[in-house]
């Protein structure tokens, strides 16, 4: 009996970790704070409730049908922007440096791959001065500026399609000490299909929904009145990028007249991409890059009771008054 709660619980200590390493180190921090002391142990056989996410409401007079779905999209191309920074003595000696980078980091590039795109923006260009001090027998010192170099500043704009390809580009930048990349975009020349298959599915969930309605308020839905709202918005990679910091503790009951030096803990970002559990559909949800992501919302308000008069009728409502000979107005009843 022994040797069998012995392997038992080797093997819930074996699950436990490959949880936690699945998890991500994202996660750690509040996982540790959550699997110490005794509250787990006195929590551990309580079922883990989790609400749902309403799609439908409505009363007797009308009801609500929300639809939502995701476009995964990869990106038809990328720009990568790097910043380039130059200084030199004099103005030809710096403009001459920076070509010098630029047309190595041109030709590297080109000779990997002819497709790639290079555009070479240019930022500013200016003097730079430092101090001289000029000392005078009956005045105090006097610091005077004077030209000391130029600084010149421009930025290489790459297109290229294949992910993978940045890599590669980093590199050839790094050999002319370009390290500065500032930003990446992700392009799509698909909005407009997008939108389309978006519509297309959420109409297709939408019929489903008003017939299985249908048969169980057992009335016909598709003949009442109707109006709907809908919305788009796009979520690019760049936006949904978060930082974390690594965790990592060592749990050491250290003596009171010790010193402890704690090592500060590594700053980082990870891709996170939208749930789709709150989202009715999702196009291309098996997507592992990074990708652009469509959302789209349809909201259709159905009337269920219709109005006690038909459609056409005219309601007038007309008052006569008449004016006395005293100047008086009394409303007359007709």
């Amino acid at each position: 009996m022994k040797t069998s709660n012995t392997f038992f619980a080797l093997v819930l200590l074996l699950n436990t970790t490959l949880f936690a390493q699945h998890s991500g180190n994202a996660n750690a921090e509040s996982a540790t704070k959550m699997a110490s002391g005794n509250y787990n142990y006195q929590n551990q056989y309580q079922n883990n409730q989790v609400s749902t996410i309403q799609t439908t409401t409505g009363n007797e007079n009308e009801m609500y049908i929300t639809i939502k779905g995701i476009y995964n999209e990869k990106a038809t191309s990328q720009r990568a922007v790097f910043s380039v920074l130059q200084i030199g003595k004099t103005a030809e000696e710096t403009t001459n440096l920076m070509d010098t980078r630029l047309e190595a980091v041109t030709k590297a590039i080109t000779a990997f791959n002819p497709e790639i795109e290079i555009i070479i923006d240019m930022i500013s260009f200016v003097p730079m001065y430092d101090y001289e001090i000029q000392k005078k027998i009956f005045n105090p010192k006097t610091y005077n500026e004077k030209p000391s170099g130029f600084e010149l500043k421009k930025n290489l704009i790459i297109k290229f399609k294949k992910t993978n390809d940045l890599n590669t580009i980093m590199n050839f930048c790094a050999k002319q000490e370009i390290y500065d990349l500032a930003k990446v975009d992700y392009v799509t020349s698909n909005l407009d299909h997008i939108r389309d298959v978006l519509q297309t599915k959420a109409a297709e969930e939408y019929k489903q929904m008003l017939t299985n309605y249908s048969t169980i308020m057992n009335t016909d839905l598709f003949k009442k009145e109707k109006s709907l709202t809908e919305g788009y918005n796009t979520v690019y990679p760049m936006e949904s990028y978060r930082s974390y910091s690594a965790y990592s503790q060592a749990s050491i009951n250290f003596e009171s007249t010790s010193t402890v030096n704690n090592i500060r803990k590594n700053n980082t970002q990870f891709y996170d991409s939208a749930l789709s559990k709150t989202h009715t559909f999702v196009v291309n949800a098996d997507i592992t890059e990074p990708t652009i992501q469509i959302f789209y919302d349809l909201t259709i308000r159905i009337k269920l009771k219709e109005d006690q008069l038909p459609k056409n009728t005219i309601i007038r409502n007309n008052r006569y008054y008449i004016v006395t000979a005293n100047g008086d107005v009394k409303p007359l009843n007709l």
